[in-house]
């Protein structure tokens, strides 16, 4: 076989083959940061339902709110836990600082820290999530979602 031919033959598997890459979900961090960020604009005036929006029926939350459960499971379950703290989120103002998302195959996890201040521009406690997507039916939807406040900040 000429030097040609294998050359071409190469190029061509790592065309096909896409040198193992997982191209699958190219933009997955953006896409998943957006989701992030409409349920956290909801959030930020006081609709605590942005994140059911985005949620499987299947997700899990931990969260380090007064009155919390150890594990609310479900999207009803959620959607109970969220009903409870309409009225209590005051408007705000966030950021989400130093976001990361790792993605393994069709499951994405998105670290970051959010911190936020009140319209007034009172600094509201500092917390760290860690939420879990999954791609299916062709969309990420979180199953899952920690929410702690960052200690001694």
């Amino acid at each position: 076989m000429s030097r040609t031919a294998i050359l071409v033959t190469i190029l061509t598997l790592i065309v096909l083959g896409g040198c193992g890459s997982d191209t699958t979900h190219q933009n997955a961090g953006e896409e998943i940061i957006a989701l992030e960020r409409s349920a956290l604009d909801k959030w930020s005036q006081g609709n605590t339902h942005g994140y059911i929006d985005i949620s499987a029926d299947d997700v899990t939350w931990f969260d380090f709110m007064p009155g919390a459960q150890p594990r609310i499971e479900g999207l009803e379950a959620v959607r109970n836990y969220m009903a409870s703290l309409a009225g209590q989120i005051p408007p705000h103002t966030y950021d989400i600082v130093n976001p990361k998302v790792q993605v393994y195959g069709n499951t994405a996890i998105l670290t970051f820290h959010w911190k936020a201040s009140t319209t007034d521009g009172k600094a509201l406690e500092g917390w760290k999530a860690t939420s879990v997507y999954h791609w299916k039916n062709g969309k990420w939807s979180m199953v899952h979602a920690h929410w702690s406040i960052v200690q001694g900040a």
